[in-house]
């Protein structure tokens, strides 16, 4: 039997744009500014908001050109889109067995060094065909953990406690387990991301090279499918509706051109997702230690 250890390095990066615009509310969404015909104060407030006015003898307007937008009137409102974008990468050398999973609540037998705000990824059947929840802790009692919701891929992990873990998201880097001829080794890296635009926001993934050391790199995947016992490398995307790659249901190869992993069309707070990183081995692998680094880009759909 051989093994052979795989690391490599995250960044993150996040791109934003600024814009002016304006906008009313409904029962779920705020009011930043508004117009009144005339009169009033320079500030309106209750118990549960503050707001800003403008006092008029007629509306407001605005005007727009191909590269900006500007409104008139006195004091109006200015409003800069932007967008926040955090990695949360597996730590593999705090895994820990689980033996169930109801609802939210994960159970195992010890609580030990876990605490509320802790990220995590739940994993069923660890290996190439695990499947994977991931959230915040919002509670930890004794044997058990409860999440604040649960973000899937295509299915809902089913825990039975036969190759079933939990895994603290909080490391700096990726290492994949050791890999032989009998299994396949996976990595997580979750995202969670913010942005205050209508247009949504799409996730990019890149790499500086095929995992290698030195000239001996290992084959990117080509089938679909990262298997045991087959050189291979890929990763799988826990966002089933990307139209412009195969990330959502296919093992995919990374490249060194950046690829959609994620994409959306609506404004987000606090939406999750995750990258399943996947690699195997075969007879003919040496038995090296592979890395490499892979950029993680964030950016709104302008």
């Amino acid at each position: 039997m051989f093994k052979r250890t795989i690391t490599f390095a995250l960044v993150g990066f996040f791109v934003w744009a600024s814009f002016a615009s304006a906008s009313m509310t409904s029962t779920n969404y705020e009011i930043r500014w508004d117009t009144i015909s005339t009169g009033g104060s320079d500030t309106s407030s209750s118990t549960s908001y503050g707001l800003r006015d403008s006092s008029i003898i007629g509306p407001g307007g605005s005007a727009t050109s191909t590269s900006y937008q500007v409104s008139n009137d006195y004091r109006a409102g200015v409003f800069d889109q932007i967008i926040s974008f955090d990695l949360f990468i597996q730590n593999s050398s705090n895994e820990r067995a689980i033996t169930a999973l109801s609802g939210t609540t994960v159970s195992m037998s010890s609580t030990t060094g876990l605490s509320a705000t802790d990220y995590v990824a739940v994993v069923q059947d660890r290996g190439g065909s695990q499947v994977v929840g991931f959230g915040r802790i919002s509670s930890v009692a004794a044997g058990s953990i409860t999440l604040d919701r649960l973000t899937v891929g295509s299915s809902s992990p089913t825990i039975d406690g036969t190759n079933d873990y939990l895994y603290q998201l909080n490391g700096s880097s990726l290492t994949l387990e050791s890999i032989d001829l009998q299994t396949v080794a996976t990595g997580i890296v979750g995202f969670e991301i913010t942005i205050d635009n209508d247009n949504g926001y799409s996730i990019q993934v890149l790499e500086d090279g095929n995992m290698r050391n030195g000239s001996v790199a290992l084959d990117d995947v080509a089938d679909g499918t990262v298997t045991a016992a087959s050189e291979e490398y890929g990763a799988r995307s826990s966002d089933t509706t990307v139209t412009t790659s195969t990330f959502d249901s296919a093992d995919t190869a990374i490249t060194s051109t950046g690829q959609d992993i994620v994409t959306t069309s609506t404004f987000a707070f606090d939406q999750r997702s995750f990258l399943i990183i996947k690699a195997a081995g075969s007879t003919g692998t040496s038995a090296l230690t592979y890395s490499n680094t892979t950029t993680f880009i964030a950016a709104g759909n302008y």
